[in-house]
């Protein structure tokens, strides 16, 4: 993704209605159209979140959050199609900024990264996917120092 997207939504707040005040084939039909149409956004405290792309099954698949009118992106969400997260980052001034982490689809974490201002930063991991650590990265400003392979204690 690169910084600057403008993103199209609508913008709508959930309100609590008795189940006798809707039509719930006329909701899901407009929400059908609307999903075709156009990313759905959510606000709630300054934070806004955009369905920026979905999976054939409707399922988001970048979900992207955003703060201010600039819509400046603060976090990105990416999904597998069966619903479970595929990774979640941040950003801070349209860059990479803190925890990245990724997953594999049964939910365990696949890597951790950390960032700071666009560079990765301090110690990354590896997990297989029954979640056991396999590998390390040292960075410092974007540099890898050295790698670790936690399988057989070798050093790179």
């Amino acid at each position: 993704m690169t910084g600057g997207k403008q993103f199209h939504s609508v913008t709508y707040r959930e309100k609590s209605r008795k189940k006798s005040d809707t039509h719930p084939e006329m909701i899901r039909i407009l929400a059908l159209v609307l999903s075709f149409l156009m990313p759905v956004t959510l606000q709630d405290d300054g934070l806004t979140k955009h369905i920026v792309r979905t999976h054939s099954n409707g399922k988001p698949y970048v979900v992207m959050y955003t703060v201010g009118t600039n819509n400046e992106r603060v976090r990105e969400e990416l999904y597998y199609e069966n619903g479970k997260l595929d990774y979640v980052g941040n950003y801070k001034n349209g860059q990479e900024h803190g925890d990245w982490i990724y997953y594999w689809q049964n939910g365990n974490v696949k890597s951790f990264e950390h960032y700071e201002r666009g560079l990765e930063e301090g110690v990354a991991y590896d997990y297989n996917e029954k979640g056991v650590k396999i590998k390390e990265y040292h960075y410092r400003k974007g540099v890898l120092l050295r790698q670790v392979d936690l399988t057989s204690n070798s050093k790179n």
